[in-house]
């Protein structure tokens, strides 16, 4: 009899103690957060509450892929420098699929050309850039994203601009 009543006093801290354990944000929920906080252009400085201290930036293009290493904070200063050159831009998710810890997003951005992209002089005329990132999410932190920008579509709309 002895041995039952011990029973619950053994499992009980184990099980308090993962009673107490919130479980880890999803990968979805990270990445959503941080697109209607942060890339919206909404708060920028809450960065490090999405984004791991290093984050791997890979800018794919057709001539081959680079790669940018970004803190929270230089990520926010990124999205301050695209309020420069949008203005307030309006920001919407059209696609969000979500695997494990990757996140397929793709997203239209609508502002006005009011800073150089490059090197050409600013017009003030309407901007649309549309924009496909693979989102990496580990520890609850975004830490690594594969980024594609449809960059033709920017340069004709600056050319009809001129």
């Amino acid at each position: 009899m002895m041995r039952n009543l011990l029973l619950p006093l053994v499992l009980f801290p184990a099980f308090a103690q993962a009673a107490s354990a919130s479980p880890a944000p999803t990968a979805a929920a990270v990445v959503r957060g941080f697109l209607d906080e942060v890339r919206s252009g909404r708060a920028p400085e809450k960065t490090v509450n999405y984004l791991a201290p290093e984050v791997r930036a890979h800018q794919v293009t057709a001539e081959g892929e680079s790669v940018v290493v970004r803190s929270p904070e230089a990520y926010a200063r990124h999205v301050q420098e695209f309020r420069q050159l949008f203005g307030d831009f309006s920001f919407t998710i059209q696609e969000f699929i979500s695997d494990e810890d990757k996140v397929f997003v793709r997203w239209r951005q609508d502002g006005h050309h009011l800073g150089s992209l490059d090197g050409e002089t600013p017009t003030g005329a309407p901007l649309t850039e549309l924009t496909s990132v693979v989102y990496r999410v580990e520890a609850g932190k975004i830490a690594e994203y594969w980024l594609q920008t449809d960059r033709k579509g920017l340069e004709l709309q600056l050319q009809r601009a001129k």
